[in-house]
């Protein structure tokens, strides 16, 4: 039962991300205030990865950026919350690893701060 909902868990994870990057390519003439919600999520997102990074650190003995959903899944799989595959892990690492292509957790940060920064230009620059 724990694997079924640990799947359930890593495709929600994956419809929410496939939502989060998806609004890059909404046009902003169907969707008026997309940039400044695309903005506020984003932010949320690394909030919340932030927070729950700061949160697990006790058990981890490190800091790192980690999803809350990456830690129920990894929860779910049996892992304990210090285990390196819940901090050292990403969505991204295991959906590309899924498709046998290796990745790391450094790039995946450097995704999402790539992401922050693309959406934050358009928040300020392109917000008309």
């Amino acid at each position: 039962m724990k694997k079924f909902f640990a799947q359930t868990i890593f495709w929600l994870h994956f419809l929410f991300v496939l939502f989060w990057y998806g609004l890059f390519f909404i046009p902003t003439s169907w969707w008026l205030a997309k940039v400044t919600f695309h903005f506020y999520l984003t932010l949320f997102v690394i909030a919340q990865q932030f927070v729950w990074g700061v949160m697990i650190t006790p058990w981890t003995g490190k800091y790192r950026m980690v999803c809350f959903f990456t830690t129920v899944t990894q929860f779910l799989r049996g892992q304990k919350i210090s285990d390196p595959k819940n901090y050292e892990h990403s969505f991204f690492q295991e959906l590309f690893g899924r498709r046998g292509l290796a990745i790391s957790h450094r790039k995946t940060t450097l995704l999402t701060i790539t992401t922050l920064t693309i959406v934050a230009i358009q928040f300020f620059f392109f917000n008309g």
